[in-house]
This record gives C-alpha cells, structure tokens and sequence, in this order.
C-alpha cells in the first residue's frame, strides 16, 4: 500500500496552522492531500496537536472519495500503521511542490524511492533553514520524500517528542534511499511554495487562477471576456456563481424569444447575445471551480448549456425572420445558420463569427436596419465557405 505522512503542527507568525491557510479557495492541506493523491496514495496520515475544523474537512473529503484519512496524535502509532512492504511518501509541513516537477520525479524513480534535494545556496534554503534541513554538506532536504515502510519501525526507539518527519528522513537516508536534485526553478524558488504565513500564498493564489484561467483565445470573443471576468470573482464567486450565471441565461435567453415572437427581432436577439455571455460565463466558472476547488464538472464535460443556448438562438432567428404571428419559410435560415455555425471553421479574421455572443449581437445589428433577413444569408454563406476550407477545431 502506498501511504502518505503529512503535517499540520507548523504556525504563521500569527498563531495560525501552516496546513489551514487558505490557497485559492481551498486550505493547503486539502491540496497536498489532493497531490498525494494523484499519486496513488490511498491513506493519508496526517500529524497533528489535535483534529480541528478543517483537518476534519478534509477528512470527510478523503473518506468520500473512497480513501482512508487518520489524524494522528504523536507518531507512536506510526509503526503499527506502516508496514515493512509499505510505500511512505512524505511532504513537509505547509509544502505545496509543483505538480508537474513532482510527477516527473516519481515517473523517474519505479517504485518510488527518493529524497528530493536542494542546493546550499537555493533562495528557498536561506529564507527557510528550518524546513529544508541539512543532508550533507552541499545539500538540503526539498520537502518531499518516499521511502520503504520498513524503516518506520525504528520510531519506536524514540522520545514522543521528536521530530517524526525529521527523523524519518535521517532513516531513509541511512537506509540508502537515493537523492535527487530538484530542477533550477525549484531551487530559485519559482514553483515550490512553502506557505510559511498568508504572504507567501498572495503570489501563488493569482499563479493558481491564472493558470486556471488558461490563455485568451480571441478567436472566440465571448470566451476570453469571460476567462477574464472569471478571474475577477475567483475565488469567492465560485460557490454559486456557476449557476447564478446559468440562470441568468436561461432568464436572458427566455426573454429574447419571448421579445422575437412579439415582433421586437433587434431586442430579442440583443437580450440572446446577453444570454449566449451569461451561458459562457458559467462555464468559465465551473472550469474555474473544478480547476481550484475540485468541484464540479471538469472543463469538456458540460455541453448541455452551449445546446441549449443553441436551441434558444434558431428559435430566435426563427421567430425574428418571421412576420408576426406568420411563419415564412425562409426563417429556417435562421436554424441552419446555427446548425452551421456548429459545425464550420470560418478563416481566422471570420472565426469571431462563430462565437454565439457575436453572431447574434451582429444579428441583432442587422435587425435593428432591417437587414435581418440579407445578414443571415450572407453569414450563413460564409460558413458554408469554411466547411470548405481545412478544419483543425471546432469553435462551436
């Protein structure tokens, strides 16, 4: 079994726990535990003066996701836990390492057995000796360790009030555990963090949403527009703020058919633009919460909104090519131009087109001078062009 030994025992200048500052939404604890996951652990230790809040929280998280979590007093207990065939995977106190740099660190080591290193003269040594102890003359533990279970066993021969993760990484080198030296970023400090009080996490929290975020591609105007506004509301807007934007376009996107049935084309396919952004924005936002928080539904996995926007905008077009209360059978131009818009890549200076907030806030344009019916035609056209041409993704 590969378990893994974590701390909540260090404190901020403050008084606060290490493990319980916030990061982004979510405390640092609940993201090492999400990192040690990944790689395979399937318990969690955790050393602590006593069970609080959000060690419980996490906890309950854990033991949902089908995993075993136990807080653990002391390490008197640990060589009754670990066994001798064990795989112990160790992060110290308040440490949150780079994913990738980790991953690669135990794609390199089969089964994993490392001690993770840092130079004498690393930025990250002299700001914190105390945590990145000394393992010989030129080097410095990194924070993480993997080790075998057996030499656990030796903590018994030692006083309740050591240092259990320290002593354990004196173990692991005495029995042979080889080291490794972490990539030149780490040691200048640019991707391991050590949440040594609330300062230090200021930085990382906008690297983690800006990374959450991704790049703007404004090749789809409304996406990008709204990766930046999801940004702004992360991470205190991410609790609700999905489906509050959802119902919000829902709301939107009613009223612009409801505004096309009534003969008012120019304001119900404004109020369709409006929604199709709603719609968009509470997609950022779920990727933001699933990136962030873990929440939800991950980023490709939550078509149904954009359908749905979709079917509201042919009904629209539909609606609004019509005379009142009339239906013409030109106004299935309306659903085959959405149909196309699905389903075309338009060349790069026409790709906005495809975007649903711009293709109907254009429409709503035309409309507005009577040009509804001349505009849907011609965009139409230009799509049916783009099938033509290669296809390399589609922006629907």
């Amino acid at each position: 079994m590969r378990t893994a030994l974590i701390a909540a025992l260090r404190r901020t200048g403050t008084g606060t726990l290490r493990a319980g500052l916030p990061l982004a939404g979510r405390s640092v604890l609940a993201r090492q535990v999400d990192l040690l996951r990944s790689f395979g652990c399937e318990r969690i230790l955790c050393l602590c003066e006593s069970p609080d809040a959000e060690i419980l929280r996490v906890q309950q998280a854990v033991e949902r996701a089908g995993g075993t979590f136990q807080a653990l007093r002391g390490f008197l207990h640990l060589p009754a836990l670990v066994r001798a065939e064990d795989e112990l995977v160790i992060l110290a106190d308040g440490l949150l390492p780079d994913p990738a740099v980790t991953a690669r660190l135990f794609a390199e080591a089969t089964p994993p057995r490392l001690v993770a290193c840092l130079p004498s003269d690393s930025p990250l040594v002299a700001a914190h000796p105390d945590d990145f102890e000394r393992i010989d003359a030129a080097r410095h533990w990194g924070g993480v360790l993997a080790m075998r279970g057996a030499p656990v066993q030796h903590l018994a021969d030692f006083p309740p009030d050591a240092d259990a993760i320290s002593l354990l990484l004196r173990l692991a080198l005495q029995a042979g555990t080889p080291c490794r030296d972490l990539p030149a970023e780490v040691s200048a400090g640019g991707s391991w963090l050590l949440a040594s009080d609330e300062s230090a996490l200021v930085a990382q929290e906008q690297a983690l949403i800006m990374r959450a975020a991704g790049e703007a591609d404004w090749r789809r105007p409304s996406a990008s527009l709204a990766g930046l506004a999801a940004r702004a509301f992360s991470p205190r807007g991410l609790a609700q703020g999905p489906l509050l934007a959802l119902a919000g376009s829902g709301l939107l996107l009613a009223g612009g058919i409801a505004a096309a049935a009534g003969g008012l084309s120019a304001v119900g396919l404004g109020l369709g633009a409006l929604g199709a952004f709603a719609a968009t924005f509470s997609g950022a936002l779920a990727a933001m919460k699933h990136a962030l928080l873990g929440e939800g539904a991950g980023p490709g996995k939550r078509a149904w909104p954009q359908i749905a926007v979709d079917c509201a905008a042919s009904a629209m077009l539909v609606l609004a090519l019509s005379a009142p209360a009339t239906f013409v059978p030109l106004a299935l131009l309306g659903a085959v131009l959405i149909g196309l818009a699905r389903l075309s890549l338009p060349p790069a200076p026409l790709a906005p087109l495809a975007d649903r907030s711009v293709l109907l806030a254009l429409l709503a344009l035309a409309a507005a001078f009577g040009l509804l019916p001349e505009a849907t035609a011609l965009v139409a056209l230009l799509f049916t062009g783009g099938m033509l041409l290669p296809q390399t993704r589609d922006l629907g």
